[in-house]
């Protein structure tokens, strides 16, 4: 079932700000309650049994002193939401699997949710764009604050011909030019990389043969790193300042390839990802029977990369410390499952991409195993119809 913009506010916390004000006026000016006068201590104990953002939703939404006394209490975050095209959202259960049900929530009318693609994330903000026209934007999902990013081929007047496919952030928009913004996309058939920040007036495109046409991006260490998702192939971008804003300085081939301890067999089918663990960069590959069985996995492997030594050196990694990894469409981000009594820990969830139309799975790290995200399991999750976007994990502050 799909909510209009009247029951978003069930979705997620934040109402659109008139009907918050009108929420408020009611509830002030009713009898009041002993509940009203909970002491903002005891909530925070309740809210650590609340892992789920629907269940927090609710407490916040009882009257306005709660969700004052909500905020900010140092609760671990609650469980990541899966976005589906059009905005749609799905939430997560304490047994960490998806609600079958996507829901609606409330966009400003300028993100012009129904014509737009979701093609990122970073921590409580979403990547938007309109793919005929190059245009993409910033938009956060719950103070419903809109960034708009410059076109994507507005220097070659090609912005009609562009294809967002993937972007990275080096940190909180919030934090002005200090957050760089890096675009994988097709423009004119053809893959660029781009870079932006606050403050410049066009994307820094860089055109390389080495760009391939399934990639992984990710922000490390002040340098941005990318992968081939169909080869275990690593590059290093170095970024430096001139008198236009930012641009790409440097490429390195990492030379990933040769360092992995498994040997690759001829009729391996891979796909590849990048992801930030506590301080460290990881590197998560899937391997699978062959390009008719892709659907299948055989087995993943995740290793921790070294960049101090050279070569750098690779270390298989079995367990997350309790925590989780979400690999997805707009990024790849590590969860602290272990803080939550019953949300099991050291899982990997795979979402559908351009490169794997079709997983839609957990991987348990203990024991090897697979198991469905969702049974049974909504078709938005897993329709190959690019025209309509993949899910793209949003991890929600509080």
């Amino acid at each position: 079932m799909d909510l209009g913009a009247d029951t978003a506010g069930e979705a997620f916390d934040e109402m659109p700000q008139e009907k918050r004000r009108r929420f408020d006026a009611e509830r002030d000016s009713s009898p009041s309650s002993p509940w009203a006068g909970l002491q903002a201590d005891a909530l925070g104990v309740v809210l650590r049994f609340l892992p789920c953002l629907a269940d927090r939703a609710r407490v916040r939404s009882v009257c306005r002193n709660w969700r004052a006394a909500s905020r900010g209490r140092g609760v671990a975050p609650p469980l990541p939401v899966l976005v589906m095209p059009r905005f749609r959202f799905a939430g997560m259960t304490p047994g960490g699997v998806l609600t079958a049900t996507a829901r609606r929530a409330w966009m400003p009318s300028e993100v012009d949710a129904d014509h737009a693609d979701c093609v990122g994330s970073s921590d409580a903000w979403l990547v938007g764009a309109r793919q005929a026209g190059g245009e993409c934007f910033l938009v956060n999902a719950f103070s419903h604050v809109v960034l708009h990013l410059p076109r994507l081929g507005d220097s070659d007047h090609s912005h009609w011909a562009c294809s967002l496919r993937k972007v990275a952030l080096s940190g909180s928009p919030e934090t002005g030019p200090k957050c760089i913004v890096a675009a994988f996309a097709f423009c004119r058939s053809k893959p660029e990389l781009a870079l932006w920040r606050p403050g410049m007036k066009a994307w820094r495109v860089w055109q390389h043969s080495l760009i391939a046409g399934h990639i992984d991006m990710a922000f490390y260490q002040g340098r941005l790193y990318m992968l081939w998702r169909f080869s275990p192939s690593l590059f290093v971008f170095e970024i430096a300042e001139d008198g236009h804003g930012i641009k790409f300085s440097r490429m390195k081939d990492c030379l990933l390839e040769k360092l992995l301890p498994t040997p690759l067999g001829s009729n391996h089918v891979l796909s590849c990802n990048m992801v930030e663990w506590r301080g460290r960069l990881l590197f998560i590959i899937r391997y699978y029977g062959g390009y008719q069985v892709r659907h299948r996995v055989l087995k993943v492997e995740v290793f921790a990369m070294d960049f101090s030594t050279k070569p750098i050196s690779l270390t298989e990694i079995h367990s997350f410390g309790g925590d989780c990894i979400f690999v997805g469409s707009g990024g790849c981000k590590s969860f602290p499952a272990g803080q939550y009594r019953g949300v099991e820990g050291d899982l990997i969830y795979f979402v559908p991409d351009h490169y794997n139309p079709h997983d839609a799975f957990v991987y348990n790290m203990g024991d090897g195993k697979t198991r469905l995200i969702v049974e049974p399991l909504p078709r938005r999750i897993c329709a190959p119809v690019q025209s309509l976007g993949f899910p793209v994990w949003l991890f929600p502050p509080e």
